[in-house]
């Protein structure tokens, strides 16, 4: 894991690029449900053409925006010249069942070696009690938000779809924090913003992507891995958040089903 920066969370700016954020908080969601088995409900989003282009159009913009500063990388991590989901619009025209069958390969009925799509599993550390640990403190961050557990999603909280929706919904609540005046609220949140991406994305995320690009090897998982990887330097310079500069390893030595689950609640608005 890399070193935690010691920078003071980003407050809520009365200058907030709403545009900008805008379209951190669509990719951050539509990387949630492309990253997810296509039969999962919550995977609908990834499907829809209007999704897509509104996606496509957020990296767009985010990709010139990161393009205008010197982005520092680090491990697994790719410039954001290639933050694009572009090559995806070909690939989600491809039939339902072709989906479903690539999900398959690519991540298997267990928990696929090369990429686990689960935080803990990077950690160095087995000891259960730790990894037990680590799960609470993620679903620590969801609870504080009214995010509650949910048995017809039975993912784990580490899960990362889960985080990356996450990351969506606190961007919503900062944004109409923000359009409302309440700053208070609006610093809060970018508070939680940064705390989140650095302690549960910023360091594992890369080495994640690197995984599955090799596991993939081509298809729509490589470009959505290629965008994820391109994603985390952008964000992590927006958000003062230090260079992952040590390999993280995955170590899986459980079954995702055997660890209750948590589910962003889509009542919660």
């Amino acid at each position: 894991m890399s070193t935690r920066s010691e920078t003071t969370p980003l407050a809520a700016s009365p200058e907030m690029d709403m545009p900008l954020e805008l379209a951190r908080e669509g990719l951050y969601r539509f990387l949630s449900a492309a990253l997810r088995d296509p039969r999962d409900p919550g995977a609908e989003l990834a499907r829809d053409r209007d999704s897509l282009r509104l996606a496509t159009a957020a990296a767009d913009l985010l990709r010139a925006d990161a393009c205008d500063h010197q982005v520092r990388r680090g491990f697994g991590e790719l410039p954001p010249i290639l933050l694009s989901l572009t090559a995806l619009v070909e690939e989600n025209e491809s039939p339902f069942e072709e989906q479903c069958s690539e999900f398959d390969r690519v991540f298997g009925l267990v928990v696929a070696a090369e990429c686990p799509p689960y935080e803990t599993e990077y950690h160095s550390s087995t000891e259960p009690f730790f990894r037990s640990q680590q799960l609470a403190d993620v679903a620590g961050f969801y609870r504080a938000f009214g995010l509650d557990t949910s048995s017809a999603s039975p993912e784990r909280p580490d899960f990362l779809p889960l985080e990356l929706e996450f990351m969506a919904f606190v961007l919503l609540k900062k944004r109409l924090a923000f359009a409302a005046g309440d700053v208070e609220n609006a610093k809060r949140c970018a508070e939680v913003e940064h705390c989140f991406f650095r302690d549960h994305l910023a360091w594992w995320t890369p080495s994640f992507a690197t995984g599955l690009r090799r596991r993939a090897e081509s298809g729509r998982y490589v470009i959505l891995a290629q965008t994820l990887a391109a994603f985390m330097p952008a964000e992590r310079q927006r958000l003062e958040v230090d260079t992952p500069s040590i390999p993280v390893m995955p170590k899986v030595i459980e079954r995702p089903e055997e660890q209750a689950g948590c589910s962003v609640c889509p009542s919660i608005r």
